[in-house]
């Protein structure tokens, strides 16, 4: 099962490493985007869609990587006093009953929000703004996928961790490294 956990780490490590190129790509596309809006008066719709559609695909893409390092925006109020063992427990539950249910549906639901754009070959709403917006309408099923596979390895480690294996239910290994 440990094999099916790194194949899911794995996942989400390439998901992050292409939300990180995209970052150098939405760095530069709002860098023309300024240097064009300022010297040289040539303002595009396109172009500010472009950077919210880059930035959202950054942030959808990441969020599978993240869980598995336990880097995730997280409030530990209640459970910093747990055990380790509690806090796994408690993992588990949350994974099994509150996570891949909600990432299933959005799963679900961002499969047809996507294919629905597809198919009516959805563009922007201004008229001046891009084309295809199925493509980042994509994202929104990919992530989850991804971030249930993030999920998932966590789960899995947990459960291996109580079983006794000496495995961390969180990667500590930094990204560039495997």
């Amino acid at each position: 099962m440990l094999k099916i956990a790194h194949l899911f780490e794995r996942i989400c490590h390439y998901a992050a490493r292409l939300a990180g190129l995209l970052l150098f790509v939405l760095t530069f596309v709002v860098l023309y985007d300024i240097i064009g809006r300022q010297f040289f008066n040539t303002g595009s719709v396109a172009l500010q869609e472009l950077e919210w559609h880059i930035h959202g695909a950054i942030v959808m893409l990441g969020f599978g990587y993240a869980y598995t390092r336990n880097s995730h925006v997280r409030i530990d109020i209640v459970s910093q006093s747990f055990s380790d063992r509690t806090k796994m427990k408690l993992e588990i539950v949350g994974i099994v009953l509150l996570l891949t249910p909600f990432l299933l549906v959005i799963l679900w639901y961002g499969v047809d929000f996507a294919h629905r754009s597809f198919v009516r070959g959805e563009s922007s709403s201004g008229g001046l703004g891009l084309d295809h917006r199925w493509i980042i309408k994509s994202a929104v099923p990919l992530s989850a996928l991804i971030a249930l596979m993030g999920a998932w390895s966590v789960l899995i480690r947990s459960v291996a961790a109580l079983r006794g294996q000496n495995v961390s239910p969180y990667r500590k290994e930094p990204l560039w490294n495997s």
